[in-house]
């Protein structure tokens, strides 16, 4: 039988390296032009030089626009993601792993990955994961390499019109919920179904007796790593266990939309109900945009999450619909 074929993460022709440096430089200039047009937004509620603040506003889009065109067509060299996922311990000493038990692995590791791209890419996630998501975020063993028990996973880029790829995300919001101390934090993230199926993921480890270790280097050329032992992943399982949610709840507020981030999909308004941050979906860009600065009212999805390990709770908003008040 022949040896499987090197992988790699870039088209054939493409200078790895190059290319990472420059997608680095891009995001960069990306999160800057982000801030600045945060503070433009500031100086556009505050001073009385309305006009040409917003002009400034105008011309920092128009320039993060241009940078996501150029972030789009270097990623356009990226075919693949390859995640090294090893699982040891005792059973796998051997580089042996039992069908059953990697069977268990490999269904509870897609199931993850198709959990998190979903809270990634829908307000509101349901029970059905849409078929454009699963397709999205599918998992290949693409081979094994020497460890206790290696498993090379690959995942199809396919990066979007401004330089996104949903697949890349999803191993980004892993790789946090994976390392974060504050589960609660991460429930808020991404929600609790992900955070349901993250317990499962944890507690099939735990079932196989398999200690993790996983790594991944993104288009950047940063490497996202995650490794964990028995009685972590004890503790974690318990914790994970106590985590729950509050019905959501359908609300309004009056007042001024005071901050937004197209490109991180955030707001900020400041109305009667205090300071409310949360999330605005792309779909909302256009009415938050349009409603920048003015008298609205606005419709929200709050949801509290609770850890009653430690009693903390974590509040999350999702921006539903933006309406003039006259």
């Amino acid at each position: 039988m022949p040896p499987l074929l090197e992988l790699n993460c870039w088209r054939a022709g493409v200078d790895s390296g190059s290319a990472e440096r420059e997608i680095r430089n891009l995001r960069d200039q990306l999160a800057t032009t982000d801030r600045s047009i945060e503070e433009g937004q500031k100086l556009l509620l505050a001073e009385e030089s309305a006009e040409v603040d917003r002009q400034s506003i105008i011309g920092l889009r128009e320039r993060q626009l241009c940078l996501e065109t150029d972030l789009a067509e270097l990623m356009k060299g990226r075919e693949i993601e390859i995640l090294d996922f090893a699982l040891d311990g005792r059973r796998y000493a051997t580089h042996q792993a039992q069908a059953k038990s990697l069977s268990l692995f490999l269904d509870v590791m897609q199931r993850l990955f198709e959990r998190v791209g979903q809270s990634l890419s829908v307000p509101s996630p349901g029970a059905q994961i849409p078929p454009d998501i699963r397709r999205m975020c599918q998992l290949d063993v693409a081979g094994f390499f020497p460890s206790s028990f290696g498993i090379k996973f690959a995942a199809q880029t396919r990066s979007d019109l401004i330089g996104n790829s949903l697949s890349g995300n999803t191993l980004e919001a892993t790789f946090d919920l994976l390392n974060s101390k504050n589960p609660v934090e991460q429930a808020a993230k991404i929600g609790v179904r992900a955070i349901n199926q993250y317990r499962h993921f944890v507690t099939t480890l735990i079932k196989i007796e398999a200690t993790p270790k996983a790594a991944w280097v993104n288009p950047a050329g940063e490497s996202r790593s995650w490794i964990s032992d028995d009685n972590n992943l004890l503790v974690l399982a318990n914790r994970l266990a106590n985590i729950r949610d509050l019905a959501p709840r359908t609300l309004t507020a009056t007042g001024v939309l005071t901050g937004a981030s197209l490109r991180r999909q955030k707001f900020e308004f400041s109305g009667d109900s205090g300071v409310l941050t949360g999330k605005a979906p792309r779909e909302m860009a256009g009415k938050v945009t349009a409603n920048f600065g003015k008298v609205c009212r606005i419709t929200y999805v709050e949801t509290v999450f609770i850890d009653e390990t430690t009693d903390q709770e974590k509040h999350t908003r999702t921006l539903l619909d933006i309406d003039d008040v006259c």
